[in-house]
């Protein structure tokens, strides 16, 4: 009995622990992780307007989808490095990365640099000694088989002091290849500039436009950026085109499609014969259907070619309706598409062989339908047409009558014989037949 109690208890802490691990295993197999960074409070280069704002923006949108988050605003270059590389460490574990950027940009010698919100750019060497390059943050963040989503909503305008703008471009960023299985987002077009905000918005055009389509469901990121691209266009007079370069290896969708179940063609229902003949279901109406009260040689001599269910309706359905109670042996009168009493006794006749409560008495598309299914010699009697009754006047003369009256007056004991009068056959028509009395 310890022993047995032991076992249970045994496997009881197996099947906890089992369960406790699968949201762990489920979360590894699909986690997504995203670096967020706005810097708007610069200490020495003009200040911007709404970087705090969108990389909020941003992070709230991408908790939603299910993202991990880490957020950093107006961050200098020690705490942004520290943070990088605890973030690094984890992107094998994931299947997505993404990095959002927004704040100052620039590009030297077509290497795109972001730039910290204490940098001061005094001369060419701070150029690459303050900044952070775009290339090493991309390598960092790669994983070994994860995809990698960059988003840079930088370069508004031009942020260099005079003394270094000969050094670096004018304006405008340059074009990124991160290498397999990345994709990279900017605010506007290669050596372009980018607003910073439009009058009462609150994010840029860019990021506003981000976060109106990210989280529409079944969109791939290809079609997000088609969006976005529409959205910044027409909120800034067309003087700003987002662009993207993609070398993913499969489709991404921040909201993935619904899977719906593919729809079964339509098929004709099959029916089953019932193994009791005796056994049957009356459907709505007493209109029987097939395999009730059919034995399995009755179905076999049908034939499918004639008697399909879906063979068009007569033009005349009570000439139809006659013809297959004729058919069945429910009919014994002459098929002439006149229905009356006599069609009404044959479809009484049918209900009555199929051992069903009497239904529907007028022709039909379910009734006509119905009797398409039957095998002939349903009914063992067909009904006929009903001879009316008929009252017979005795011929008997005034005369006859009143020696007859005259007799009954005269002794109650023995009635006058009255000699029965020889009748000619007559003949009436009755409806459609001929009925000799």
């Amino acid at each position: 009995m310890f022993d047995r109690l032991s076992h249970f208890l045994r496997l009881c802490l197996f099947g906890i622990l089992a369960l406790a691990l699968l949201p762990a295993a489920a979360e590894a197999a699909g986690r997504k992780l995203a670096l967020v960074v706005g810097n708007q409070a610069y200490t020495v280069l003009p200040g911007l307007n709404t970087p705090v704002e969108d990389a909020q923006g941003v992070s709230n949108a991408l908790r939603n989808l299910g993202f991990e988050v880490t957020l950093l605003t107006d961050v200098g270059p020690a705490v942004f490095q520290a943070v990088l590389g605890t973030f690094a460490a984890q992107v094998d574990e994931a299947d997505t990365v993404l990095f959002f950027y927004a704040g100052h940009a620039f590009q030297k010698d077509g290497v795109n640099h972001l730039v910290p919100v204490n940098a001061r750019l005094a001369d060419a060497k701070a150029l690459d000694t303050e900044t952070w390059r775009l290339d090493d943050i991309a390598k960092a963040l790669k994983g070994k088989t994860n995809q990698l989503l960059l988003f840079v909503d930088a370069c508004r305008d031009n942020p260099l002091p005079e003394a270094v703008r000969a050094v670096a471009e004018a304006g405008g960023l340059a074009q990124f290849d991160g290498g397999a299985g990345t994709f990279v987002a900017f605010a506007t077009a290669p050596g372009q500039v980018a607003w910073d905000k439009t009058e009462g918005a609150v994010n840029s055009p860019f990021t506003a436009a981000l976060l109106a389509h990210i989280a529409k469901p079944g969109q791939n990121i290809s079609d997000l950026m088609i969006a976005v691209r529409n959205d910044v266009e027409t909120a800034t007079g067309g003087k700003q085109t987002p662009w993207e370069q993609s070398s993913l290896r499969e489709q991404f969708f921040f909201v993935p499609p619904v899977e719906v179940a593919p729809v079964a063609e339509e098929v004709l229902p099959e029916f089953e014969v019932v193994a009791d003949q005796n056994t049957a279901l009356a459907p709505p109406g007493g209109i029987a259907v097939i395999g009730q009260g059919v034995g399995d040689d009755q179905l076999a001599s049908l034939e499918s070619d004639t008697r399909s269910l879906n063979a068009p309706l007569p033009e005349n359905l009570a000439l139809g309706v006659q013809t297959e109670l004729d058919r069945i042996g429910c009919y014994g009168m002459p098929v002439d598409g006149d229905w009356g009493n006599g069609s009404r006794r044959a479809m009484a006749a049918y209900y009555d062989a199929k051992k069903v409560a009497p239904g529907e008495m007028e022709p039909s598309e379910a009734v006509y339908r119905a009797l398409l299914a039957e095998p002939e010699k349903t009914c063992n009697k067909p009904a006929v047409a009903v001879k009316s009754a008929t009252k017979t006047t005795p011929k008997a003369t005034t005369k006859k009558s009143t020696t007859k009256k005259a007799a009954a007056t005269t002794t109650k004991k023995k009635p006058a014989v009255v000699a029965p009068v020889k009748k000619k056959p007559t003949c009436k028509f009755m409806v459609i037949a001929v009925v000799c009395s």
